[in-house]
């Protein structure tokens, strides 16, 4: 898959402030297009201001820049949401009063967030509404339209849910004069190789591979006291138990989390962990194609064929930018990276995020025909969105490399619940669940708690449980290494 950030030097993105307190960072590669096939047209028009002020007048018709202004001034204007989002790194967050003093290190920029605090938490369509509830309301479509998208790429919901500090971060970014994006030399690989650096260059500390957690053990006070897992490769295979010294962190969502913890075991945990399912519905699943292609003759990066797009099949349809396979995310990484795939070939990922309904799937029997076939319906759709920029990519396609994911793909492999993609938690509608548990020393992180979906809220959500667990010492000499913007 195709991971990428705003290249700068100084950043607030949690991800790139987690490689500057490991002192372990990928080598970045700058690009600069986003690639867009939506009913209105296709183009792959540089980011940033100047590249979507072209596609606004091509695309969006009368009004487009007059009403994409008038959100942005909203949103991006001295000391308004934007500011307040990209003020503070979430790093500087900790689950104790002593947050207070790692807040107090960035006092300058607390007053914006301070002010904003509220309004960032809500949803992202209510500035939509504050708008036009204006005597200058928004009325361009193709503007709504695309605000809608955005959010939807963001958080896996449309506007009506997203969260506003989310969009206003990414918008400050995606649309500043000059930004460019980076990607990680060697790919995504090359982040989980970060981090795994980051743990391992350290005496006595390794990661454990091939290895299922099958229960979160608790000592006779009933607080965690390690794991029991299987190990499923090796010479050493078979079951392990790890004892954990300070705590036991966990990220897999609350269905996984509540088998981990044998009922009984903990009535308060028990108690805890059955409203939490009860009350937090799943977002859809995914369908995924990986495939190979001959690249003979298709252009390097550019406008003609972007590293990366989107392709949105309709706008009005029953469901929207949710309605199941509307929606299907390309990446061709290696046309930014050549060595991520070999000479004269590329390498290609398409997904459809979040709109898979997890009931198509439930039912069948992973070594089945009807499966084999309802995979190859599935990857129609799919294959449908690399064609936009690649017309000829199934012929291309070699089939001894080809792969399609499915919902029971992602709930056996990354053992999610549904497949899901995540918590459908709507801005202030519902909360995340926090990093503690009611079990002493068992913490939780990932998407499933606060701050959510996503790369850079799940390196946040692992980073304050972290710091939670660490002195306070430790946590601000950590937050002396992170460079942020001025």
């Amino acid at each position: 898959s195709l991971y990428s950030g705003f290249s700068q030097e100084k950043s607030n993105n949690p991800l790139k402030n987690v490689f500057q307190i490991i002192e372990e960072e990928p080598e970045w590669i700058t690009y600069d297009r986003w690639g867009t096939a939506i009913p209105e047209g296709k183009f792959a028009a540089k980011i940033g201001f100047e590249g979507f002020q072209e596609a606004l007048k091509k695309y969006g018709g009368e009004n487009a820049k007059e009403d994409w202004d008038k959100i942005m001034e909203r949103m991006t204007g001295e000391g308004g949401l934007s500011d307040a989002a990209s003020a503070l790194t979430s790093l500087a967050l900790r689950e104790d009063k002593l947050a207070i003093i790692t807040l107090l290190k960035y006092w300058r920029s607390l007053p914006v967030v301070l002010k904003n605090g509220a309004a960032l938490n809500e949803p992202f369509s209510k500035v939509i509404d504050e708008v036009n509830a204006s005597e200058d309301p928004i009325t361009n479509k193709f503007v709504l339209n695309w605000l809608n998208m955005l959010c939807f790429l963001l958080q896996g919901l449309p506007s009506e849910g997203t969260m506003c500090a989310v969009i206003a971060y990414m918008l400050n970014d995606w649309y500043k004069p000059d930004v460019i994006l980076d990607f990680p030399k060697g790919g995504s690989g090359a982040i989980i190789e970060a981090l795994v650096r980051g743990i391992t260059k350290h005496d006595g500390c390794d990661v454990v591979l091939n290895t299922h957690v099958e229960e979160i053990l608790l000592d006779d006070k009933g607080q965690a006291a390690g794991v029991r897992a299987t190990l499923t490769r090796g010479s050493d295979k078979g079951e392990k138990t790890y004892f954990a010294k300070d705590a036991v962190i966990s990220n897999v969502d609350q269905v996984m989390m509540r088998r981990l913890v044998p009922r009984g075991k903990h009535e308060k945990f028990d108690e805890a962990f059955d409203t939490l399912m009860e009350e937090t519905p799943n977002l859809a699943s995914f369908i995924h194609l990986h495939a190979g292609i001959d690249a003979t003759g298709l252009p390097s990066i550019s406008e003609e064929l972007p590293g990366q797009w989107a392709y949105v099949r309709e706008w009005e349809c029953e469901g929207g930018i949710e309605a199941p396979r509307n929606c299907v995310l390309v990446s061709c990484p290696s046309l930014i990276d050549p060595s991520l795939a070999p000479e004269g070939k590329h390498v290609i990922h398409a997904y459809t995020p979040a709109t898979e309904p997890w009931e198509w799937w439930k039912d069948l029997d992973p070594k089945s025909e009807e499966y084999r076939k309802k995979k190859e319906e599935a990857a129609d759709c799919l294959w449908s969105a690399v064609e936009q920029y690649i017309p000829d990519a199934r012929q291309r396609s070699i089939k001894s490399v080809e792969q399609i994911g499915t919902p029971l793909t992602h709930a056996r492999f990354l053992r999610r619940a549904e497949g899901s993609y995540g918590p459908r938690i709507e801005a202030g509608k519902g909360a995340l669940a926090n990093h503690k548990t009611p079990i002493k020393k068992l913490w939780q992180c990932g998407d499933f708690s606060f701050p959510g979906i996503g790369v850079p809220a799940a390196s946040a959500g692992g980073a304050v449980v972290a710091n939670s667990i660490l002195s306070l010492r430790q946590h601000l000499r950590m937050l002396d290494k992170i460079s942020l913007p001025e």
